[in-house]
Formats: structure tokens, C-alpha cells, sequence
């Protein structure tokens, strides 16, 4: 006897609300901000943006008008902290006290909603049972801080959206299973892939299984990673002494985990992604109901024959490349302190809320919390950019300046991220810097612990004016020696940066971005980093 689809039935519910950006986004008013002080020159990072045509949405493609917020950034002296200050003035909203979901309204006959030939298939599969109308549960508490709800993107607890009904004894199982496969096994990888598999074994809708790709390497006399990896159930390459949950599968072949997975974290070395791309692109591997996120930490830039360039985000790379929606993740975590379960917040950008129940349910725990906002490009950027000012930061910490020095060099990097990211992708928000782990958490933590400040720090003491010996070592040198086979991503990205800005002619509104690039690549003696800051 087989069981039958049974849809959920419309919930006598209110209509759903439009989709939007955050109530602190539409309702912002420029008007109240500050008036400038013109009393002396503006700062480079504070001159009036060029009001040539440039992309407006969250993955740098144009057509859409300027971005009010952007317009905002433009008067001389109007500094990031007064825009969100205004803008949290404006619309602070009284505390709510804890209250149920609402139940998931019907889908909208939207073309990302309507049933694939899979679906309509498996709904005609079943020939004698019993057609019964199940009411979908209650929806669990929604699990954001009352302090996050007006900055977060509203959205109901994911549920199955279907189940099927044994008509002999009466039981029921969602009518499909979301199935995760990571793609990536570095330190951040397999971190993340420990969250969301110990998440999804309890979870209902979801394949308990999760495969991680792991990029096959012999371990002296060990044996292969991915063998090490499944019988020790620890990634001793990248994640030592932390212990990961049975259902996390290694696999050395990308295109076996992917296949028939329906949520795709893609957590690889931006350097690596378009040979992962490539061979995922191939027809029949990614499934076209799966939705991707990106922590890749890098920007994709593209100089053409006559000097100009574009930028993008690689959610957005990921998008082009597979035709699937991507999200992206960052915020203030060390894999390690993730992987040995110490609390932490994430950021999570969506394009919409029926993304962020879903990886809301696949990575939000007691100790790794997870706020999503509809700011994909600002999270991505933010990701990418924080390296390049945490090396910035190693170099300070090199030189053996204070914490006065260093604080100045993250107020102004941050500053230079968000200008940057409002410039080129208007259509994010000064919140996502301001008021998220993605932001300035992010760039705190990895200003103070990450890998691209430790080797930054070296770079400066390998010279022999700070102790070294004759003309000190590369970067590239530093990371083969101090990162075990990882990868500096800040080096990468300030150089891609650095190409953009020259391109664009404005490296000038950029001065920290620029001295970190002239410091690594052109042998720029590191105490001019202050210059014109």
C-alpha cells in the first residue's frame, strides 16, 4: 500500500504581508540627518560620489534608480555613524513581547512557485490511498532577540510544505526532504558543515545525511583525508580536536555531493570557484529546485579591453553560473570557536523570506545564532572587505603601535567598506555594517584573531627595520609557513579591489584600501600607511 501527497491547506490567516526591505530602509528620511559642516576640506571617504550611471541592485546590475541611502552619503561631512544613527532614531520601535508565527500563507502562482515536472510527477504517483487534508503544526516561536526584530527580515519557521498519509495506520512524512551538501572542507567549511548537520538530524523535513566535499590529499601515514575524515569523524587537516557528527559524510568527488542535493553552501577559496563552477554546470547535477548560500570571502572584478571594470559578488557569480538563487553568510566567527560550539552570531543575506526560514532552519542553534536580512551584496562585500582591513590592522600590530592607532584604522576601514559597498551596490544598507555580526563584529574579530592579521603582522616583522632579516619575507611566502595549506583571501581581494578603484579613477576616495595593496605588492614602507587617512 503506498501513501499519497497531500497538500497543506490554505491557513484562514490574514493575506501575507508584501515583501520589502526592512522598516528601517523604506521609512528612512535623508532629510534628518545632520547639517554639514563646511568649516574645512571634506575628507577624501566623504567627497560627493560621481553621479555617473551605476548598478543599483543587490548584485551590481544597473537599470534600477540611485538608492536614497547612497544619495545620502554624498554630502561632505555626513559621516556612516550619523546616517544609521538617524536612521535608528527614526524608526526605533517599542519592544514586542514574544508571540507565535502566524501560519505560512499560500504560495503566490509565481514561476518560482509553481511545481517542477518532478513535483507534478510524484503527485500523480500514488494509485490506491486515501486522500486526506492534514493540517500542518504549529509553527515553533520564532527565535530572534526582540533587540534584532525591527533590523531582521520577517519570515515564518520553515515547514514542510506537503506531506504524505500511510492510509492504513495514519501517519505522515513531508512529501519531500531538503537535502544540504557543502561544497568545500577548509577550516570555516567543515565548521559550518558540523552546524548544519547536527541541525538537520533533528529536524523534520530535512535528509539527515550531509556530504561535504573534500579535496582528496594522501596524510603521511594516515591515509586518505576523506577516509580519515569518515572513521575518525574529525577533519584533522583544517579543524582538529573538534569532533563532527556522524551523518557528515566526506566525498572527493564535487559533482557526487551536489547531485541531488536541494541547499548548496558553497565555502571554497575564491580563487577555486570557477573550476568548482565548471564542473557543476554540466547538465543533470544541480538540481533546479536547490537554492545556494556563498561564505566565500573575495569579489569577482572583470577589466575589459578599453580599461574599464565591473564587480560583483559572488552569490551573484553563483547565480549566473547555475541559474539558482544564492544567499550569502559572514559574520563574526572563527571556525574554531565555531566548531568547538561557542556562541556566535551570524548574518545570512536572502533574497526573500522563504530563503531565510530555510537556512534560518539549517545553521540557527543555542550557540550560533543566525539574524537574515535582505541585504545579499552587502554581506557578501562585507565579507570580502573586512580581510583587507584586518591586514591593515596586522600591519599596525607589526610596527608594535597601540590600541589607539588601531581603533583609527578600523573606524576608517569601516567607513571605506561601507562607502564602498553603497557606491558600487546602492541598493544595500549602512545597517548591514552598522547594526550586524556581518559588519563591524566581523571585522573586529578579525581584526584581532584571523588569519589575514597574523600574517599581515609577520609580513611587517620579517623586515629588518622591525626586527627581520634583509628585505623580509612575501605574503606568499607567510602563508605557505603560517596557514597549514589555507588560504589568504585578503590578499587576493586587495588586489582586485585595487584594480576596480584604479579603473574606476578612485582609488583617492579609497586611501586604507589603496596602502594595503601598495604596502604588499609594492614594497611601500608600512608606516606611510597613515598617510592621507
Amino acid at each position: 500500500m503506498s501513501a499519497t501527497k497531500v497538500p497543506t491547506p490554505p491557513p484562514a490567516s490574514p493575506s501575507p504581508e508584501p515583501a520589502s526591505s526592512s522598516p528601517v530602509e523604506s521609512s528612512f528620511n535623508a532629510s534628518s540627518l545632520p547639517t554639514p559642516d563646511n568649516s574645512r576640506p571634506p575628507s577624501p571617504l566623504l567627497r560627493p560620489l560621481p553621479t555617473s550611471s551605476r548598478p543599483a541592485n543587490s548584485h551590481g546590475l544597473p537599470s534600477k534608480p540611485s538608492h536614497p541611502l547612497t544619495n545620502a552619503l554624498s554630502g561632505a561631512s555626513m559621516s556612516f555613524t550619523a546616517i544609521s544613527n538617524a536612521a535608528k532614531r527614526k524608526n526605533q520601535l517599542p519592544p514586542s513581547p514574544p508571540r507565535t508565527a502566524s501560519p505560512t500563507p499560500p504560495r503566490a502562482s509565481s514561476p518560482e512557485n509553481l511545481p517542477s515536472d518532478d513535483e507534478d510527477e510524484r503527485s500523480t504517483s500514488s494509485h490506491d490511498a486515501i486522500s486526506t487534508s492534514v493540517p500542518r503544526p504549529p509553527p515553533a516561536r520564532r527565535t530572534s532577540s526582540v533587540a534584532m526584530e525591527p533590523y531582521i527580515t520577517k519570515f515564518d519557521p520553515y515547514q514542510p510544505e506537503e506531506y504524505v498519509v500511510d492510509p492504513k495506520s495514519g501517519s505522515r512524512s513531508p512529501a519531500r526532504l531538503e537535502k544540504v551538501a557543502i561544497v568545500g572542507s577548509g577550516s570555516w567549511g567543515t565548521a559550518l558543515a558540523r552546524v548544519a548537520a547536527i541541525n538537520v538530524a533533528e529536524r523534520e523535513g530535512f535528509d539527515p545525511e550531509v556530504r561535504m566535499w573534500v579535496r582528496e590529499r594522501e596524510i603521511p601515514g594516515r591515509g586518505l583525508l576523506t577516509e580519515i575524515i569518515n572513521t575518525t569523524h574529525q577533519n584533522e587537516r583544517y579543524l582538529p580536536s573538534v569532533d563532527l557528527p556522524e551523518n557528515l559524510v566526506a566525498v572527493s568527488d564535487v559533482k557526487d555531493v551536489v547531485r541531488g542535493a536541494t541547499l548548496l553552501l558553497f565555502v571554497v577559496p575564491h580563487q577555486f570557484l570557477p573550476s568548482v563552477l565548471s564542473q557543476l554546470e554540466q547538465p543533470g547535477i544541480v538540481n533546479p529546485r536547490a537554492r545556494a548560500i556563498s561564505a566565500i570571502k573575495g569579489v569577482d572584478v572583470r577589466i575589459r579591453e578599453d580599461g574599464t571594470a565591473d564587480i560583483y559578488t559572488y552569490p551573484f557569480v553563483i547565480e549566473e553560473a547555475l541559474d539558482i538563487p544564492c544567499s550569502a553568510l559572514g559574520g563574526a566567527n572563527i571556525a574554531l570557536d565555531v566548531g568547538k560550539g561557542e556562541f556566535c552570531e551570524t548574518t545570512i543575506g536572502v533574497p526573500g523570506p522563504k530563503d531565510a526560514a530555510l537556512w534560518h532552519a539549517v545553521f540557527d542553534g543555542p550557540a550560533f545564532r543566525v539574524h537574515p536580512i535582505e541585504d545579499v551584496a552587502g554581506v557578501s562585500l562585507s565579507g570580502a572587505l573586512k580581510n583587507v582591513v584586518a591586514m591593515a590592522a596586522g600591519f599596525v600590530d607589526g610596527m608594535g603601535l597601540g590600541g589607539n592607532t588601531k581603533a583609527a584604522i578600523l573606524r576608517i576601514g569601516l567607513l571605506e567598506m561601507s562607502t564602498f559597498t553603497l557606491e558600487f551596490f546602492p541598493s544595500s544598507s549602512p545597517l548591514t555594517f552598522s547594526h550586524h555580526s556581518a559588519g563591524v563584529a566581523d571585522l573586529i574579530t578579525t581584526s584581532f584573531g584571523g588569519r589575514n592579521r597574523k600574517c599581515a603582522e609577520a609580513f611587517v616583522k620579517s623586515r629588518k627595520e622591525y626586527g627581520g632579516e634583509g628585505e623580509g619575507k612575501t605574503l606568499e611566502q607567510l602563508e605557505k609557513e603560517l596557514l597549514n595549506g589555507q588560504k589568504l583571501q585578503g590578499v587576493a581581494t586587495a588586489q582586485e579591489v585595487f584594480e576596480f578603484l584604479k579603473a574606476r579613477n578612485r582609488l583617492e576616495a579609497y586611501p586604507l584600501f589603496e596602502k594595503v595593496y601598495r604596502i604588499s605588492f609594492e614594497n611601500m614602507d608600512p608606516r606611510r600607511l597613515f598617510e592621507d587617512l
